[in-house]
């Protein structure tokens, strides 16, 4: 009986050091003397790995985050880290050193609410792998994008063409305009040109015949005399 017993109190030990949350240090994998950018650079780099948005179908990763970002938020802060180290360093010291038990669970909550928020700045950075569906609404949306894009640019491009066609129209007509027009002149010039042409060769030729008269007579007189 005694040794069943014995037994059982042994198997309960072992359980509870099995369940009992590892050391901050070692869950974090840095030394105990390490500094705040170490402990800070090492919280990153496992919370990376540890995310449960890394892995969607391992329920742990959960419960492991929630373990990291604690021991994150107790060693980040110079107080909460020179508490735990008393306690990890005296163990068997009584309560009196730490918070009640009802006051260190509020502690632990708001510190696993903020390191949430703190990796969610971090998330957003570094975004980890997306599920299937929404890779699958990310393409729908990428599509849609490049749909508009394509249309606009068609839409664009019609509109360039429409433009520059009713312009090609606007300036053959303007230069079909300008050469009726300078034809018009032209011809109008080159008709004046050829009547006062005729007209001076008559003018001169009307001049040339009376100096000749006028010579004539002048000849025909001085005979008389």
């Amino acid at each position: 009986m005694c040794t069943g017993l014995n037994a059982c109190l042994v198997l309960s030990c072992l359980l509870y050091h099995h369940r009992k949350p590892v050391n901050y240090y070692d869950l974090l994998g840095v030394k105990s003397d390490a500094s705040t950018e170490e402990i800070k650079n090492a919280f990153f780099d496992k919370s990376k790995k540890l995310h449960p948005d890394s892995d969607p179908s391992n329920p742990e990763l959960h419960s492991q985050f929630v373990k990291l970002n604690e021991a994150y938020r107790v060693l980040s802060k110079e107080l909460s880290r020179k508490e735990y180290d008393f306690k990890i360093q005296h163990p068997y010291s009584g309560g009196g050193v730490f918070r009640s038990t009802s006051t260190q669970a509020a502690y632990r909550s708001s510190d696993t609410q903020e390191g949430f928020r703190y990796w969610g700045q971090f998330h957003q950075s570094q975004s980890p792998e997306m599920t299937a569906e929404q890779r699958q609404e990310r393409k729908k949306r990428n599509f849609r994008l490049v749909a508009y894009c394509v249309i606009a640019m068609m839409l664009s491009i019609g509109a360039h063409m429409v433009f520059f066609k009713k312009l090609e129209e606007v300036h053959n007509n303007f230069m079909d305009e300008k050469d009726r027009v300078i034809t018009e002149i032209y011809n109008d010039a080159k008709e004046r040109a050829r009547v006062n042409g005729f007209k001076k060769q008559t003018e001169i030729l009307r001049q040339k015949h009376a100096e000749f008269q006028e010579r004539y007579k002048t000849r025909n007189g001085g005979d008389d005399k």
